[in-house]
């Protein structure tokens, strides 16, 4: 059977199974053993699929695989086994008749950032060529382009530089966090995006950066060490691609995230945008080790 194709399918894993999957340059899931085929979704299947075969758990992840980078065949047929009365049977579900080359995947993103919307074919494009990862905490998209040499043994880089992207699908924003840093945005291309500064002293601003300089919009800013910032792409918007730069350079111990508790006791006026963009969790620091 077949249906018209989107840009790219899913596959549910839990974190425990993460790392086994993406160190294989050909993954053969035990479906595949059983039943001959390895079981994806689309974007709109998500909830239903979770909700019949992983109740209750709460550390899920979706790999976002690219349907043109496949080597195996992929079919659009009905489900079959044992499901749930509401289990929409009707509908048409990938799957792939041969094992998962991992280079298919352009990206991982945690469940309960997913918003169940199609990934667009130009942002599949630019997920395709940059290969991004996700920050750890925040869970931007990114790729390190540079990291200059230590002035001494104990210090860390000279500088960095990396390239970003905001998404509304797959989401990529960042949450709100601080350095002890300077850090110089550049905007690349794609749509305009917000960044969100709360300062010290208890003032606010929202810097909107797009290549419309005409209109207002930055195409470099530089955030001042210690300022909360946060930002996403604007409403309306596909991507943003942009740069980040930083002198001495980024390392994991000169980041701290904002926690939404405790941003809202701060700067109690602006709950909406605290609401959405805080990691609302308990990690305030990067993992031990990382980009030190």
């Amino acid at each position: 059977m077949h249906q018209s194709v989107e840009t790219c399918i899913f596959y549910i894993a839990s974190e425990n199974q993460l790392a086994g999957i993406l160190q294989e340059t050909l993954y053969s899931d035990p479906s595949l053993n059983t039943e001959g085929f390895i079981h994806f979704c689309s974007c709109s299947q998500v909830d239903a699929v979770v909700e019949a075969f992983y109740p209750n758990q709460t550390d899920l992840k979706l790999l976002v695989v690219d349907v043109s980078l496949l080597h195996s065949e992929l079919r659009f047929e009905a489900p079959s086994g044992s499901l749930p009365d509401d289990f929409p049977k009707q509908q048409l579900f990938p799957h792939l008749y041969g094992p998962l080359n991992r280079d298919a995947v352009i990206d991982v993103i945690d469940l309960n950032r997913f918003n169940h919307k199609p990934v667009h074919p130009d942002t599949a494009a630019v997920l395709r060529h940059y290969r991004f990862a996700r920050l750890p905490v925040e869970g931007t998209l990114f790729k390190s382009t540079w990291r200059g040499e230590a002035a001494a043994a104990e210090q860390g880089p000279s500088g960095t530089a990396m390239i970003g992207l905001y998404a509304n699908e797959p989401e990529s924003l960042s949450c709100f966090h601080k350095l002890d840093y300077d850090e110089i945005w550049h905007v690349y291309g794609g749509d305009p995006f917000t960044l969100y500064l709360f300062y010290a002293d208890g003032r606010t601003e929202e810097i909107i950066m797009g290549l419309d300089i005409l209109q207002g919009q930055h195409v470099q800013y530089v955030i001042p060490a210690g300022v909360w910032q946060a930002g996403c792409l604007n409403e309306g918007g596909r991507y943003a691609l942009f740069g980040c730069t930083m002198a001495p350079g980024f390392t994991g111990t000169c980041f701290e995230a904002g926690l939404a508790s405790e941003l809202l006791e701060l700067y109690p006026d602006r709950a909406e945008i605290i609401n959405k963009m805080s990691v609302n969790g308990e990690h305030k620091n990067m993992p031990e080790g990382f980009a030190d």
